[in-house]
C-alpha cells in the first residue's frame, strides 16, 4: 500500500496550522527517530524507503520531497550509523559512524542537478577518544547533532560525549545504562516564527 508523508506549518501568531502538504506516494516508510536539520532554507530528515532516503522541507517553497540518498560508498562494514549535518556553505553533509572510524561527506549538485558525495573527512574515532579495543561494536551509535556548535553526540559503551567537527576535541557528558537520542536546544522560538511538523500518513 502506498503511503505519503506530510507536513503542516504551525502560526504562533495565528494559532493555526497551515494546509497539508504531501510528497508523493512511497512504498515503505521507517523514521530513524532523529531530529530535523536546518540546512540553508530547508529540513532534512533521514528516511528508510526500500533504502537510505532523505525528506526535505523547503521552508521557502513549502514543498515537501523524498529523494534519494544515493549513499556514498565506504569500505566500512554493514553496522553503520547515519546522520545528517552541515557543512560549508549550507550543503547536506552526512557523517557515517562505524567501530573502526568516523567519516563525513559533503552533498555536491552539479549545474546539471546531478548530486554526488564528497569525501571531506576521515577519523579513527578510538584515536579521539582514547578508547579502549574492548568497546563492543553495537555500543557505538551517533545520537544527536548540534547545528550551531557542528557537533555530535555520541554513545560509546554507555558514555556520552560531544565531538566538535572542526577541531576533533572531545568532551564526555555523562554515562548512562540507557541509550536514547539526544535533541539539543541551542535556540528558542520568538513571537512570529513559524513552527514545523512532520507527520507519516
Amino acid at each position: 500500500m502506498d503511503r505519503r508523508i506530510f507536513a503542516s506549518v504551525y502560526s504562533l501568531v495565528t494559532g493555526e496550522w497551515g494546509d497539508a502538504i504531501f510528497t508523493g506516494p512511497v512504498s515503505t516508510i521507517y523514521h530513524f527517530g532523529s531530529p530535523a536539520i536546518l540546512v540553508g532554507n530547508a529540513l532534512y530528515w533521514l528516511l528508510s524507503v526500500s533504502g537510505h532516503h532523505i525528506l526535505e522541507f523547503n521552508l521557502e517553497t513549502l514543498t515537501l520531497a523524498v529523494t534519494d540518498g544515493n549513499w556514498p560508498e565506504t569500505n566500512f562494514s554493514s553496522d553503520c550509523r547515519y546522520c545528517i549535518m552541515r557543512r560549508e556553505d549550507d550543503n547536506v553533509g552526512l557523517a557515517i559512524l562505524s567501530y573502526s572510524g568516523f567519516q563525513m561527506w559533503e552533498r555536491k549538485v552539479t549545474l546539471g542537478g546531478a548530486a554526488k558525495w564528497v569525501l571531506r573527512k576521515t577519523v579513527k574515532l578510538h584515536g579521539i577518544l582514547g578508547l579502549s579495543s574492548a568497546v563492543q561494536r553495537e555500543k557505538i551509535d551517533i545520537v544527536g547533532y548540534a547545528v550551531d556548535l557542528n557537533a555530535f553526540i555520541l554513545v560509546v559503551d554507555m558514555a556520552f560525549y560531544m565531538v566538535q567537527v572542526d577541531s576533533m576535541q572531545f568532551k564526555k557528558l555523562f554515562d548512562c545504562i540507557v541509550i536514547t537520542r539526544c535533541h539539543p536546544f541551542t535556540s528558542f522560538y520568538t513571537a512570529g516564527s513559524p513552527r514545523f511538523n512532520v507527520t507519516l500518513a
